[in-house]
């Protein structure tokens, strides 16, 4: 990532921990990574992804996977939803990342599905309140985004199911959407191969919405848009992890683009507020007392984000908190 020009990253769930305290005390190359540790699930809900005989892992007797350890809790109840909060915090979350509503990779909720009662998703917002941080949530359609913000929290990330009621809503409560759209490039032969009979179709219905959600939040003035890819996992996927530019100048200019990838994304990471682990200076922006964070690009992305794309050909110089990690000048 770093090597792509990211040099700052919120990681949304999962074990990204132990990588981030080894990039940061210099025994890996990285960029700087805000976790959100282990995702936090109702059973049956999207961070639900045992095998249908495996037992739950909060059963007497039962033993927790790595899954369950490292990539998700299930809590169900505002007593175990405020213990998971707690325990994500105390591994060294940056930030709490809650399941409210049904997705694409989880095989037991379907994509209409709302999760998570209002009492339960105010008791993550309120425990990462306590620690002077924030809630993201997964949501697609309008009434898990609807029920999280009045919730409080302060990240829809995806919403590509919204409507114009959620987009209104997004906009009243001046929150951030986190959008993605680098799967617009996928054909369904494709997304039925990799994925399968039973993901295939619900990530269809995303792919078909995000078009739609493009327009809502240009349409509606939200400006609290920050940039994202939803890939994970496959090393081939993370390369095309710039192609994410190419698909947002369908609706919005370069300027806007870069905007939502550098200056924005920076007031969204700094939302961690005391737990921001990076608080020497802010990011994404070129200033005074900000990191030295700078990209040389050959060309002017603000009139032409595309050149983004092509990250090995165009980026000549990379540097992170004043370390030059490339340099292709001569």
């Amino acid at each position: 990532m770093l090597l792509r020009g990211f040099t700052s990253v919120r990681d949304a769930g999962g074990p990204a921990i132990g990588l981030q305290k080894a990039i940061d005390r210099s025994k890996a190359v990285g960029p700087r990574i805000y976790p959100s540790g282990p995702v936090i699930s109702q059973t049956s809900g999207h961070g639900e992804h045992r095998h249908y005989t495996e037992p739950h892992p909060n059963f007497e007797g039962a033993s927790p996977s790595f899954f369950n350890q490292h990539v998700e809790f299930l809590a169900d109840g505002v007593p175990e939803v405020l213990r998971a909060t707690r325990e994500a915090l105390r591994m060294g979350a940056t930030q709490i990342k809650v399941m409210a509503g049904g997705g694409v990779s989880s095989s037991t909720d379907p994509l209409h599905t709302v999760q998570y009662f209002p009492e339960e998703l105010e008791a993550a917002v309120k425990t990462a309140a306590d620690w002077d941080t924030y809630v993201l949530v997964h949501a697609y359609n309008d009434e898990s985004i609807l029920r999280s913000i009045e919730a409080g929290v302060q990240s829809i990330d995806h919403a590509q199911l919204m409507t114009e009621v959620s987009a209104q809503a997004i906009k009243d409560a001046d929150v951030w959407v986190v959008p993605f759209y680098s799967h617009l490039g996928l054909d369904e032969e494709t997304v039925v191969k990799v994925l399968g009979p039973l993901a295939a179709p619900k990530f269809l219905a995303v792919q078909a919405g995000s078009r739609n959600q493009m327009k809502l939040l240009k349409e509606f003035g939200i400006e609290k848009v920050a940039f994202s890819t939803d890939i994970i996992g496959d090393p081939a996927a993370l390369t095309k992890q710039n192609d994410e530019f190419k698909y947002r100048l369908e609706e919005w200019s370069s300027y806007e683009v870069l905007m939502q990838a550098t200056s924005k994304a920076g007031e969204l990471l700094a939302l961690s507020g005391k737990l921001n682990p990076y608080p020497k200076g802010p990011l994404g922006v070129i200033a005074e007392g900000a990191y030295a964070d700078l990209l040389l690009v050959d060309g002017n992305p603000v009139e032409d984000a595309m050149i983004m794309t092509d990250y090995e050909n165009n980026f000549d110089l990379i540097m992170k908190d004043g370390v030059i990690y490339k340099n292709t000048l001569d």
